[in-house]
């Protein structure tokens, strides 16, 4: 049903890879939208600006992929022109505020938040600059357009964990583990389930575990923040 509205053709394995990518983001722009305060916006405004600047660079680099006489085309590119240039906009006029809480997590958390920006950070941008490269272990052929969409779901946690590490108040550790928590465990999920249908997953395949493995940590790491935002002061920025 998805591939018959979304603007370009979809395998089984994009169609709920991509579903786990768009339920993640939407954990994150609703803790925003229910907070209604600079925490978690501080660290949520700043990916979702990283994710749809990306999206839509790859989008029209790669036009030729997109059916151009479909409604869910124009759709597509109307709101990666509006969502990023709003993002972008509001970043600038809310530049000068400082955290809300500007206590840095503690230090071992402070320590895996760098070990994640670092390590997704580094996978993302090879999968940019090296789509083939960087792909070929996952357990489904990606091509060189997907591998460069699907970036965004290692760049945008590396942005956040990069910002939390100075600067981490309760709500905004929760949003970033809650989000975390969902997007890895709903990759490996929607993995399982395709495979179940169409039995196409080499199981035994080193590059099969390296790749559950990722969103596996990613999961685990969401897990660790979730738990630390319980131990600090719920504090929240008035403006």
């Amino acid at each position: 049903m998805l591939g018959a509205i979304w603007p370009w053709p979809l395998t089984p394995f994009n169609t709920r890879f991509l579903g786990a990518i768009y339920l993640e983001s939407v954990i994150a722009a609703a803790a925003v939208v229910w907070c209604a305060r600079w925490a978690p916006t501080r660290v949520v405004l700043p990916m979702i600006a990283l994710f749809t600047v990306i999206v839509l660079i790859d989008s029209l680099v790669y036009l030729d992929r997109f059916a151009l006489r479909s409604a869910a085309t124009w759709l597509w590119f109307v709101l990666y022109v509006g969502v990023p240039a709003n993002a972008l906009y509001h970043l600038w006029v809310y530049r000068d505020l400082h955290p809300a809480d500007p206590a840095p997590p503690p230090p071992p958390l402070r320590a895996g938040l760098l070990a994640q920006a670092v390590a997704l950070g580094l996978y993302g941008t090879g999968l940019l600059i090296a789509p083939g490269a960087f792909s070929g272990f996952w357990p489904w052929p990606v091509d060189d357009f997907h591998a460069r969409m699907y970036s965004v779901a290692f760049l945008a946690p590396a942005l956040g964990a990069w910002l939390l590490r100075r600067a981490a108040a309760a709500v905004e550790l929760l949003t970033m583990g809650l989000t975390q928590l969902a997007g890895g465990t709903l990759a490996i999920a929607g993995l399982a389930v395709v495979d179940l249908a169409v039995r196409r997953v080499a199981w035994a395949r080193t590059g099969t575990w390296l790749w559950i493995g990722l969103f596996a940590l990613t999961a685990l790491m969401g897990v660790w923040m979730t738990a630390a935002s319980a131990g600090r002061p719920a504090r929240q920025d008035r403006r």
